[in-house]
């Protein structure tokens, strides 16, 4: 195979070939090589001011079935956060479905019931409101749903679908959003519940849906860079979590994120034995060359941490 031969001139021990050749039919080469990019070598910048550059070739002692390896803990691992993410989201919508709903059936369609600061923002080179934006998409999944119970409704009522329904449709990300525009108030309402201050929960969930769509497009998750970083807490927040300010590497790669949902999912169910399980998949992460489970923020002692009891 081409692809195969490609890999093996380039320095990539391959031990069986008839394995590897299927590894690459089925999982695709595509798919595969963020997670062979680790063994390979990087160019030496002149003067260091520029980021090393990676080159085609491999380390010495670079191992095609160590990729495969990565991807397969990867895979499990992205499995175990939906877990958790599924938990959390299926919260969070009931959560806003409350605060929203007690003041309107419909307030997640008026900025007059939302943070009317936040919800008539204008983003830059756009010239309608975030709140706008915002439901415009959200009233686009809707419309793209399939489920029986909305045709149904559409077919009884004239009105606009009440939040407590349209919260079934909405995605993570969508939801993320509502709770950052929702008022102050129901901010505060929704946080006191996972002990919380609402900054501190807005940017977790902004850290999970990140996640979250990782996830869902069966990404490289095991050291990826995480955009929307979780906000570190304060002292009387989440003492669990509090240790994440030390190294920034814990708050840029996935432990920290994993962190805040050991945290929200013990909030949401406190028999859970999420944690545990997050905690066992890490302590066997795979002997591998050129990458250790620090590359996904899991440094030293990391698993003696109060979060993973």
């Amino acid at each position: 195979m081409d692809q195969l031969a490609l890999l093996m001139d380039r320095g990539l021990i391959v031990t069986d070939k008839a394995k590897a050749i299927e590894h690459l039919q089925r999982i695709g080469y595509g798919r595969l090589a963020p997670y062979w990019q680790p063994f390979q070598k990087m160019a030496l910048n002149p003067g260091g001011s520029a980021p090393r550059s990676r080159l085609d070739v491999f380390q010495a002692g670079a191992e095609f079935r160590h990729a495969v390896d990565l991807y397969l803990f990867d895979k499990k691992l992205r499995l175990i956060f939906l877990d958790a993410l599924e938990r959390i989201e299926v919260a969070l919508r009931v959560d806003l479905a409350h605060a929203l709903g007690r003041r309107n059936p419909w307030a997640h369609r008026d900025s007059v019931y939302l943070d009317v600061k936040r919800a008539n923002l204008v983003p830059y080179h756009n010239k309608y409101t975030r709140h706008q934006n915002w439901l415009d998409h959200a009233d686009r999944a809707l419309d793209r749903s399939k489920d029986d119970w909305l045709r149904e409704f559409s077919a009884t009522y004239s009105s606009p679908v009440p939040i407590w329904m349209a919260v079934e449709v909405w995605d993570f990300g969508t939801l993320s959003k509502l709770l950052e525009m929702s008022c102050l108030s129901d901010r505060f309402a929704i946080a006191s519940r996972y002990g919380l201050l609402p900054d501190t929960l807005v940017s977790w969930i902004k850290a999970l849906a990140f996640v979250r769509n990782i996830c869902a497009h069966h990404g490289r998750l095991w050291n990826t860079g995480i955009v929307n970083q979780p906000k570190v807490p304060k002292i009387d927040e989440a003492p669990g979590v509090l240790h994440i300010r030390s190294a920034s590497i814990q708050r840029s790669k996935v432990y920290g994120s994993s962190t805040v949902a050991s945290h929200l999912v013990k909030k949401i169910n406190p028999s859970t034995s999420w944690s545990s399980r997050m905690k066992k998949h890490w302590l066997h992460f795979p002997k591998i060359p050129f990458v250790s489970a620090e590359h996904g923020g899991f440094v030293s002692k990391w698993e003696v941490e109060e979060i993973w009891s």
